[in-house]
């Protein structure tokens, strides 16, 4: 006759490993979620500024053409200053954005918002006097230009006010005959003597963007 044993087994007891590895992998789960959103968000945000950045930047172009309409129109006012918009010397110590200028390296600046530089600490710029046009709006755009002519002083521009003007290899009746580059041919040009013009343009766009231009004209 067989006798039956039966064996008593005690259940394991849980230790929870499982659980806690899940939970640790779900954590990593979620922080890179949360990384690839914020990075996503940046760089959406990063090519949205530049795309800002561009149109500002091409925006300028119309103020630049307003500024050469303005000395085209006006020739007999260049050898004076006719603020705002326009000044007769070079302006030599200007620092057209204010990013350079500092309590050991002054230098002028132009007041592009009417505000005396406010933005600017006090003590870190010279002078805040020189003045921009009337403001431009071009697509959404809001541009102000300076013109200034490239000659030390005011003034009709002669042998005491040397202005700066394309370098020619004589001189006859007012009209510089220089030399220009066609293709791989250099051929002699006529070029008037009438000095170079800066023109330096601020444009402030969408989200604050600010661009700069500057562009050296002659007539």
């Amino acid at each position: 006759m067989f006798t039956l044993h039966h064996r008593t087994t005690r259940p394991r007891r849980q230790r929870g490993v499982s659980l806690l590895f899940a939970l640790i992998a779900l954590a990593a789960l979620s922080l890179a979620s949360v990384a690839l959103l914020r990075s996503v968000d940046t760089g959406a945000q990063v090519i949205g500024n530049l795309g800002f950045k561009q149109d500002a930047t091409s925006a300028s172009d119309r103020a630049t053409e307003l500024a050469i309409a303005w000395i085209q129109a006006n020739p007999a006012s260049l050898s004076a200053n006719s603020p705002p918009g326009y000044y007769a010397t070079s302006l030599d110590s200007l620092d057209p954005t204010g990013r350079v200028t500092s309590a050991a390296n002054k230098l002028a600046l132009i007041d592009w918002d009417l505000d005396d530089c406010a933005s600017m600490p006090a003590g870190t710029y010279t002078t805040c006097n020189l003045l921009a046009s009337a403001q431009v709006t071009v697509g959404g755009n809001s541009a102000k230009y300076l013109i200034s002519r490239l000659c030390p002083a005011v003034g009709a521009q002669g042998v005491s006010n040397s202005c700066a003007k394309p370098v020619g290899a004589a001189l006859t009746d007012a009209v510089s005959r220089g030399r220009v580059e066609v293709g791989q041919e250099l051929r002699v040009s006529n070029l008037s003597t009438s000095p170079y013009y800066r023109i330096i343009v601020r444009t402030v766009g969408g989200r604050n963007s600010v661009a700069f231009t500057e562009t050296i004209v002659h007539f």
